[in-house]
């Protein structure tokens, strides 16, 4: 099927955990660098905007130490809104005290109450 436009999208940035072959993640603290266990406490890039391959080739390069990215689950980084479902920065959901909520949701909910 021939393409529609010669225009490349490129894919969205996405957030990675870094781990080495111990499968243990990348953090820091005021000391530095160093691996965990714990990846609550992992350092989180962006893939692309951190430029998270190239740095990895350099340090495979440099350092002879093969760092993989691991992808952050999309639910720990964003919100769900709890009528639509659909998930959203959390500086775009607002919590009410009993559910979190989208703008549009958030919206139909004051009209609906009105």
């Amino acid at each position: 099927m021939p393409r529609t436009t010669e225009k490349f999208d490129p894919p969205l940035d996405f957030k990675v955990f870094i781990r080495n072959p111990q499968g243990k993640y990348l953090a820091a603290d005021d000391n530095g660098l160093f691996f965990s266990q714990d990846r609550t406490g992992a350092l989180i890039l962006n893939y692309r905007g951190d430029q998270v391959e190239a740095q990895l080739e350099t340090i495979r390069r440099v350092h002879g130490l093969n760092l993989v990215p691991d992808p952050v689950p999309p639910e720990e980084i964003y919100e769900t809104c709890d009528r639509c479902k659909e998930l959203f920065l959390p500086l775009m959901t607002f919590f009410d005290g009993k559910s979190f909520l989208c703008q549009d949701c958030r919206k139909r909910r004051g009209a609906a109450r009105s």
